[in-house]
């Protein structure tokens, strides 16, 4: 229902996500010079808020779920955006409605992405995979069943995450 009154109200009130792709995680996660999540969260925020402004939105005020200590996050986002009224909170999809909305929309778009997902040619992989939440039972059987000693996960599945990291030393 909430993402029905964001496109209801498209006049007026816009959103963009930025889809980062698992093995991008994952091979970002396990290179040298380590880019953790927490970092690669506080980087699209960035990007997404400066595409915004150059795309010539009216921005003055931002409000964030936090990633990491709020108050740091915040600092970090009124250095890089001196001009904009800042707000990071933990929990802030149940204090902002604007940020429920947000939170909302990503959730669809992502379950979008994984409806839609096109495996590489060559990796038979078998679905259903599920929502990609480690509590989903079908998430689970997807991750026991496509595991491979050799190869590990499909191109769907981040290496990085905690979940699959069990299985490959359950496994490996």
């Amino acid at each position: 229902k909430l993402l029905d009154k964001v496109l209801d109200n498209k006049a007026y009130l816009g959103w963009a996500i930025k889809v980062l792709a698992p093995r991008y995680i994952s091979t970002s996660m396990y290179r040298r010079g380590k880019y953790n999540l927490n970092t690669m969260s506080h980087d699209t925020a960035i990007g997404l808020i400066q595409g915004a402004l150059d795309k010539g939105v009216n921005v003055s005020e931002v409000y964030v779920d936090t990633v990491g200590p709020p108050e740091k996050y915040e600092a970090k986002l009124s250095q890089i955006f001196p001009s904009l009224k800042i707000t990071v909170a933990k929990k802030a999809d149940s204090l902002y409605p604007c940020v429920s909305a947000a939170s909302i929309c990503a959730k669809v778009a992502r379950d979008q992405v994984l409806t839609a997902w096109k495996f590489p040619p060559g990796e038979e992989t078998e679905g259903p995979w599920g929502s990609g939440y480690p509590g989903d039972p079908v998430t689970k059987k997807f991750l026991q069943t496509q595991f491979h000693p050799v190869f590990g996960f499909p191109s769907l599945v981040r290496f990085s995450w905690k979940t699959a990291e069990k299985i490959v030393e359950e496994k490996g």
